[in-house]
């Protein structure tokens, strides 16, 4: 790994094998041009800011189990993609920086953001993303204080 490893990102990947190493490909020359960049720590803290609006209506849920959902933990694997479709669609995150990210491939990623706007189909599936992602929204908007800082007080910047 070139950089520290992000620590929600490290989460998801807590129970995944490492990648196998493989040569680079060459890009053909008909390729179409890369996705922009957006930077781990943006995808870290957007991904999180998602995981934390869909925590509560899933409230049984940790951020764990929505990161890596359990297998057979159906409304788990619901979250996960609630979640992602909130980081793509709301946040702009492009779908290919998600997989590469979460370490999925973007067949998977393209089926949860299917899954869940096919339930947004629905009027109480549509209210209840609502509000999970205006919930995000403000996570996002909402300064976070240091674990490490007490009641009352702040940390030294």
């Amino acid at each position: 790994m070139t950089g520290p490893e992000l620590p929600f990102l490290a989460l998801a990947r807590a129970h995944l094998p490492a990648p196998a190493e493989r040569p680079a490909k060459a890009a053909p020359a008909d390729a179409p041009a890369p996705v922009p960049e957006t930077a781990p720590r943006e995808v870290d803290a957007l991904f999180e800011a998602s995981v934390s609006g869909v925590q509560t209506v899933f409230r049984h849920l940790s951020k764990a189990d929505i990161a890596h959902p359990p297998h057979q933990w159906f409304d788990a694997a619901l979250a996960r993609q609630i979640a992602i479709h909130i980081a793509i669609r709301r946040f702009d995150v492009p779908l290919r920086r998600i997989a590469r990210e979460l370490e999925r491939n973007r067949a998977s990623v393209k089926a949860a953001l299917q899954t869940v706007d096919e339930r947004l189909k629905g009027q109480d599936f549509a209210d209840s993303y609502r509000a999970m992602a205006e919930t995000a929204e403000l996570a996002l908007e909402t300064p976070q204080i240091p674990a490490s800082a007490g009641p009352g007080e702040e940390q030294d910047a």
